[in-house]
């Protein structure tokens, strides 16, 4: 689980990233709804339908919470603060 969360935690880095470079928004509601939608129709076992959208849905929470950590303190550190 370590090994796929720091993966994960890179993919949401570099995501991070681009975003700032890029002036993007953190959040995406239209995306996050596509990709839900996605990795739910693609569960073999429906009876975790409700827990495995729980999942993903907190793993958004994390990957969102990091990415304006990291954005806001590279606005930060361009101020110099």
């Amino acid at each position: 689980m370590r090994i796929l969360f720091e993966q994960r935690m890179a993919c949401v880095k570099a995501v991070a990233e681009y975003k700032f470079n890029n002036h993007g928004d953190i959040f995406d509601q239209n995306r996050e709804e596509k990709m839900l939608k996605k990795n739910l129709s693609k569960l073999e076992a429906s009876e975790y339908a409700k827990a495995y959208e729980q999942f993903l849905q907190e793993i958004l929470l994390v990957s969102k919470a990091y990415q304006k950590d990291w954005i806001l303190s590279k606005e930060s550190d361009e101020r110099g603060n």
